[in-house]
């Protein structure tokens, strides 16, 4: 977009007008900054976020010439990596609806998602089990990024005759039972989530720059609502990083934060307390807390041994996906760590209530 159309979706963001979420790819997932990093086993990859742009078109394209039309759905299922958000955008491109299926589901929950959607294409991480599919075809996710090797299809004509009340995704979840059933998101639900908080992160931007870029570290699965938004949504709306790693490992975890200068860790409370025994084993004395008040400096300069093994630009957590123990949010709390919680769920895409970063409120699930 021209910069008098960028400024346009600014303006429209302000007023509340934004339609679809194909406004925020247009302004946002352009730049030449690094926008993901995925740590596999062996190498680490990174991408900035115009090759993501370019590879999203890409698939766009493949997906059209495929046959797949508005509306169509098409199942991603694979781990959190720079392909799986690649594929997210290119199913938005085209308008068809996105599937997303937790890598760790079993392939018979595919099959019987694969027959309820009946999607004709299942892009798929190449080390999950291939299930035996009728009607559809399986591509591996693992090719997506070969799309930034063919700039051209940038010129990829995209029909903009849709309205936000057109489906985006639709994700299965269980619910009390066994039998999936599918959320219907449409982009007005993402963008109701979107459009607040990015109008609050504007009042703060100012006082971010020395710290920036920020860079996140996300586990939570983007097949999840929650994962999804802090992986795909909130990071460009700060020129941010957002780096994926294999397995929960937290030695592993540890020096990715250090090594990678991780800022936020976004996760399950289960890593928070995963953490914390590791530290305690490092680190005795954060196991002898001080019972008197204490300044944040002080504290941080207490427990400084903990904060250099996390990197000194790690400063906060933020937490999803389950409840959080009060005891668990004040221990992190106390060696100076900011612990950010909320609450929310698939059917309010997802977001219900969310701590603020700048005026937090322990033992508390934030304001709507």
């Amino acid at each position: 977009l021209s910069g008098l159309a960028r400024s346009a979706y600014r303006r429209s963001v302000t007023e509340g007008d934004v339609e679809t979420l194909l406004d925020f790819f247009d302004d946002r997932i352009r730049s030449d900054e690094t926008f993901l990093v995925y740590d596999g086993r062996y190498r680490s990859h990174t991408y900035t976020y115009a090759q993501i742009r370019t590879a999203s078109l890409h698939f766009a394209f493949r997906l059209h010439n495929a046959g797949i039309l508005p509306q169509d759905k098409v199942i991603l299922w694979g781990e959190n990596r720079a392909e799986w958000i690649v594929a997210f955008w290119g199913c938005l491109l085209i308008q068809a609806v996105a599937v997303p299926i937790d890598f760790r589901a079993s392939p018979d929950l595919l099959t019987r998602v694969q027959n309820i959607v009946t999607a004709r294409i299942i892009v798929a991480g190449r080390e999950l089990p291939a299930p035996e599919l009728r009607h559809a075809t399986i591509w591996d996710l693992e090719d997506l990024l070969d799309g930034i090797a063919h700039p051209e299809t940038n010129e990829l004509n995209i029909d903009r005759d849709f309205s936000g009340e057109n489906l985006a995704e639709i994700i299965f979840t269980s619910g009390a039972t066994a039998e999936p059933k599918g959320v219907q998101i449409t982009h007005a639900n993402v963008l109701s989530n979107i459009v607040p908080v990015e109008e609050e992160i504007r009042k703060y931007v100012k006082y971010g720059r020395p710290v920036f870029p920020l860079r996140f570290l996300n586990l939570l699965p983007l097949s999840h609502m929650f994962g999804q938004a802090m992986g795909t949504f909130i990071p460009p709306m700060l020129n941010g990083i957002t780096v994926f790693m294999r397995g929960y490992n937290p030695d592993k975890i540890v020096r990715q934060i250090k090594t990678r200068r991780i800022s936020v860790l976004v996760c399950v409370p289960k890593i928070l307390d995963v953490l914390r025994n590791y530290v305690e084993t490092l680190t005795p004395e954060v196991s002898h807390p001080v019972t008197r008040q204490e300044h944040v400096a002080k504290r941080w300069w207490r427990y400084r041994r903990v904060h250099r093994l996390f990197g000194l630009k790690f400063w906060a957590f933020v937490v999803g996906g389950a409840p959080l123990d009060p005891e668990l949010e004040t221990f992190w709390s106390r060696l100076g760590f900011l612990v950010i919680q909320g609450y929310g769920l698939t059917e309010t895409a997802p977001i219900v209530s969310l701590n603020h970063p700048f005026r937090p409120h322990r033992g508390s699930v934030g304001t709507p």
